[in-house]
């Protein structure tokens, strides 16, 4: 009685909202799903886990020998970068073109618009899932190695650690949305020419911008060269 008089107090329009939400998360989950079922992916993650340990233990056997000092530091910030641009860039390859499963993507679609869900939604969607992965690729590998650091190497005894490695954690979700953003479009606008359109909006400015402007100025007109610079500043790590 008291559970019918209390859902019948909701307002119609907050229920239709929250209906609403739940199917815009449902939709992201299913991309999400859809998208890391492909080898790409499952590549980028074990190039991903293979690093992280491989990182983490150069890591302690550095602390064992020499101490806890900012060379621990210094290697999670390159951890990052390396996680950015091989395992990241594998999965951004990846996701630049749309999955093989075509009737799964439509099947998505259907559900999509039965829930009166329109397209842009629906690509919404998909850039979130695409970020979703990049972040699991990305940003995950890095807090393992921060925690394990900040935890079994600093202990306490490394001054300002903290900083450097919530940089790092930072600089990967802000790769993760640069890229993800950048596959999502060129996926949705190349289709199976997505990889060349990445491609092309990546490394064709990174290519040029020595060569038209040169010096660091440059560097903030393309992409490889932003993060870069981001990258410095956020991990304190000179490339």
């Amino acid at each position: 009685m008291r559970r019918a008089m209390s859902t019948s107090q909701v307002p119609p329009a907050s229920r239709a909202s929250k209906r609403r939400l739940s199917a815009r998360r449902t939709l992201v989950a299913l991309h999400r799903k859809l998208l890391a079922a492909r080898c790409g992916i499952r590549a980028a993650r074990i190039y991903a886990g293979m690093l992280a340990v491989g990182i983490t233990a150069t890591i302690w056997v550095l602390a064992e020998k020499h101490g806890p000092d900012e060379t621990a530091l210094s290697l999670v910030g390159r951890a990052v970068a390396m996680l950015t641009w091989v395992a990241g860039g594998i999965a951004t390859m990846t996701l630049a073109v749309p999955p093989k499963d075509a009737a799964a993507a439509q099947g998505i679609a259907a559900l999509a618009a039965s829930r009166g869900l329109d397209g842009e939604t629906t690509a919404r969607a998909e850039m979130a899932a695409s970020v979703r992965i990049l972040v699991e690729v990305i940003v995950l590998p890095t807090v393992a190695i921060g925690l394990f650091v900040f935890a079994f190497v600093a202990g306490g005894r490394l001054q300002g650690a903290a900083w450097p490695l919530l940089g790092a954690i930072t600089f990967g979700l802000l790769a993760s949305v640069v890229l993800g953003a950048v596959a999502s479009g060129c996926r949705r606008w190349g289709g199976a020419q997505g990889r060349s359109w990445l491609l092309a909006v990546v490394f064709l400015p990174w290519l040029l911008e020595g060569q038209v402007f040169g010096g660091r100025a440059g560097a903030y007109l393309s992409i490889p060269g932003l993060l870069g610079r981001v990258w410095e500043t956020l991990t304190a790590v000179n490339s």
